[in-house]
């Protein structure tokens, strides 16, 4: 009998302790959980579930097991509703600048505080002026421009497929689709757009870290040329990382900082010859 009560026991602080990680991993915003209306029921049933477990062996009247049901139903129902209510609406319009400091430009020609540093990898691209601003160009396809406008950063940024065709823009920070693709836009923060794919990849970040540089990293493609990705400290292409990147045609070794006007050309990565 003692054995039983133990086995019990044990049992019970198990699915305790499965609670409480459920509950850490809903909260924690770090796991594929998040607040969200069907992440909540899920949660709500599960515990429920647990609950309802639990009370049946301890030999609880049936009737005392369903309120409790539907309390927790209620409970963490009515609690999401509540703070749904208090949450502000999503971040819309241009990226204002965050209070970040910026990157060493690695320039002989120091940027400007008037200057917008663009970061590609360990690449930089200095802007002089509002824009718009062409930092990147892979082959003949543009695929980002940047202007300064009322204060913030708007983003206009194309994706293209094999076949060299538009399958997304995203517009003054906008993202809309041309095709039916699995990606989804959120900004996080009223500072950063971000595209991620269905694999919660990134196809497109931009982070304004301040009034004078902002952060990109990304996936482009343009037709059947090799694939561009950028990372904060790399830029791979075609799977082959390189130690700069190209300026017009001309290929370049190690770190590269290019200044460019409004409606300049900065960082272009010719296609295959």
């Amino acid at each position: 009998m003692g054995g039983k009560f133990v086995r019990r026991d044990i049992g019970s602080a198990v699915r305790v302790m499965v609670c409480i990680l459920l509950v850490w991993a809903f909260l924690s915003g770090g796991s594929f959980l998040s607040l969200r209306g069907p992440t909540v029921l899920a949660l709500a049933t599960a515990l429920s579930v647990l609950a309802a477990y639990e009370l049946t062996l301890r030999e609880v009247n049936p009737g005392w097991v369903l309120g409790c049901i539907l309390g927790i139903q209620a409970v963490m129902g009515g609690g999401y509703l509540v703070w749904l209510s208090f949450q502000p609406p999503p971040p819309t319009g241009a990226l204002l600048a965050a209070d970040e400091p910026s990157p060493p430009p690695g320039c002989q020609q120091v940027p400007r505080p008037s200057d917008l540093m663009m970061l590609f990898g360990t690449d930089r691209v200095i802007g002089k002026g509002p824009g718009p601003f062409l930092p990147l160009v892979v082959d003949d396809c543009v695929v980002l421009n940047l202007t300064r406008r009322g204060g913030g950063l708007m983003v206009q940024a194309f994706g293209y497929d094999w076949s060299d065709s538009i399958v997304f823009r995203v517009m003054n920070n906008v993202y809309e689709p041309v095709e039916s693709l699995q990606l989804r836009a959120f900004r996080p923060d009223r500072s950063t757009f971000v595209l991620l794919d269905r694999f919660d990849k990134e196809v497109l970040y931009v982070r304004y870290l301040n009034k004078g540089a902002v952060r990109i990293r990304g996936r482009f493609l343009c037709g059947e040329q090799p694939q561009v990705v950028i990372h904060d400290d790399v830029i791979w292409v075609g799977g082959v990382r390189i130690g700069g990147a190209f300026f017009g045609q001309r290929p370049t070794k190690g770190h590269v900082c290019v200044h460019i006007k409004s409606g300049g050309t900065g960082i272009a990565i010719p296609g295959r010859t």
